[in-house]
């Protein structure tokens, strides 16, 4: 974020963490559906609003995978503000640079960070800085909506976190969370060091903030391989949705319940013709007792089943057409002249029995 200089400045030589003020930055603009603060818009959500993204995330996509994306949202928004906010001004010092991102998130609701250990050396690669945070509003939230938690919930709080601090000391930087108000500490706390200082402890953290183009791909991977198993297990539920019954001797039925689209058409198909060539079918009864509306382009669907059956030698009939349904048919001009429809599965039956008949008396 972009701290502006303003007339509570004056610009003066040297920024201080303590000079930050957003009662005097802000700037509002109603008339033009803006908020700014120097030269860079500001947005204001309620807290229940983020809320309900950071729960889809989770019901969508699973905890690692929404604990990933908060993580490296996190990180990417502090090495931002960082670059942001510290290139514009000289800085009366160092701690001050490092203050100015924790000062930020106090005056923005995010949380109250207060420090209570800092050491550091840019010549050894050393850094390790501790503190706690207060009125968290991650933690506030994963309690709201998911109760409490058996691991730490800060996610966009420790990404934020190992980002500032990784842009201000140049060299990767991990924050982990020892304690977290959400799995019923007393308070949240954050420990930063660099990465390979740490155990085991701050393994989640690490895969978390995997951010590199590898780690990305791994995550399209992930969700790219969740939809492919929500796509095979519709194509599923729409196989056992769609059973074939033998009913007599050389007749099968399938009962159709719920909507015909494209999608179900194709698994109808399917099932009617491998039914029809394994079972050496020659009758099937496709009923619809079970379906409560078809159109021109359902009716569709099912002469394009009857037609490719008949290519096997099949013979097909339709059953269940309730009143309901002849009167949409007939009010949407479906055409079903080559259809042989009946009103129960049992004329259906009765109907596939005198075919098989008439068939065995003319040989």
């Amino acid at each position: 974020m972009l701290v502006e200089p303003g007339p509570i400045f004056g610009r003066p030589p040297e920024m201080r963490a303590t000079d930050i003020d957003l009662r005097a930055l802000l700037k509002f603009e109603p008339e033009k559906g803006l908020l700014l603060l120097g030269e860079e818009r500001f947005l204001l959500f309620r807290q229940e609003a983020f809320g309900s993204l950071r729960k889809l995330l989770f019901e969508q996509l699973g905890p690692d995978l929404a604990t990933s994306l908060l993580a490296q949202f996190g990180y990417r928004s502090g090495t931002g503000d960082y670059e942001s906010l510290i290139s514009r001004h000289e800085w009366e010092n160092d701690v001050d640079r490092l203050a100015a991102g924790p000062t930020m998130h106090c005056w923005e609701g995010i949380v109250r960070a207060v420090p209570n250990k800092l050491s550091y050396d840019r010549n050894t690669g050393e850094f390790d800085m501790s503190g706690t945070w207060y009125s968290s509003y991650e933690a506030e939230l994963h309690l709201s909506l998911f109760g409490p938690s058996q691991t730490a919930v800060c996610h966009t709080l420790t990404g934020y976190a190992s980002g500032w601090a990784t842009a201000f000391f140049g060299s990767p930087l991990l924050a982990i969370e020892p304690t977290c108000v959400a799995k019923g500490d007393a308070t949240c706390s954050f420990q930063i060091r660099p990465p390979d200082q740490f155990g085991p402890e701050a393994d989640r953290w690490k895969q978390a903030l995997a951010a590199t183009h590898q780690s990305l791909y791994s995550l399209t991977k992930q969700l790219a391989d969740k939809i492919a198993t929500v796509e095979k297990q519709d194509v599923l539920i729409r196989r056992l949705s769609t059973p074939v019954l033998e009913v007599w001797k050389d007749v099968l039925a399938v009962p159709i319940i719920g909507a015909i689209d494209e999608a179900r058409s194709q698994v109808l198909m399917e099932s009617v013709l491998t039914a029809a060539s394994s079972r050496s079918a020659r009758c099937i009864i496709l009923d619809i007792t079970g379906v409560d509306d078809v159109d021109s382009r359902s009716a569709g669907y099912l002469v394009k089943v009857v037609r490719a059956a008949q290519l096997l030698g099949t013979r097909c009939v339709l059953t269940g057409i309730s009143s309901q349904v002849a009167t949409k048919l007939v009010e949407v001009g479906a055409d079903l002249k080559e259809l042989q429809t009946l009103r129960t599965l049992s004329d259906g039956i009765q109907a596939c029995l005198r075919f098989l008949d008439s068939s065995r008396s003319r040989r």
